[in-house]
């Protein structure tokens, strides 16, 4: 993807234990979007068919918006120019395709660093489709590695379990 390189890359998660910075995911939709993130589709997939067994899919929704946010936060400084989100997500469709809406993704990261934007008509597919992608993404552009992703992924996690949320675990 030629996605183009952004700000510098902030600190990594400071309030993790070694341990929990390190030890990935613990959640099937971390796990998930820890596959996506690093390509690594058996991983991806293994998650997935567990989510689909009973109580799997329970607070996975809050895991992604937790992630979106805190990668978009990483990416973009708060009052980012609509330029630079504007080029972000055409790169984005560059490299992901002409079914990213453009105008949607733009909504979503803006709305994530604090602007009120009307994304109400949206579909909830649409919505986890381009979280994820920008994801993806910020992941590519920051050249994030392994325990980059699993700290981002952890510290997700920790913030909707803070938020009263018992997502389902791997």
């Amino acid at each position: 993807m030629a996605v183009k390189a952004g700000r510098k890359r902030r600190p990594a998660v400071a309030a993790l234990s070694p341990r929990e910075a390190h030890s990935g995911p613990v959640t099937l939709m971390g796990q998930i979007l820890r596959g996506l993130a690093l390509r690594q589709p058996e991983e991806r997939e293994r998650a997935r068919l567990k989510m689909h067994e009973p109580g799997g899919s329970v607070d996975s929704m809050p895991v992604i918006d937790a992630a979106f946010e805190l990668a978009v936060r990483r990416r973009f400084a708060p009052g980012a120019d609509l330029r630079e989100i504007a080029s972000f997500v055409a790169d984005v469709r560059v490299g992901f395709g002409p079914t990213i809406d453009v105008l949607a993704m733009e909504a979503l990261i803006r709305r994530a660093l604090g602007e009120e934007t009307h994304i109400d008509d949206l579909d909830s597919k649409t919505v986890i489709e381009l979280k994820c992608a920008t994801l993806v993404a910020v992941h590519d552009v920051l050249s994030w590695s392994d325990v980059d992703t699993d700290q981002l992924l952890a510290e997700a996690e920790a913030l909707v379990r803070a938020k009263g949320f018992s997502p389902a675990l791997g």
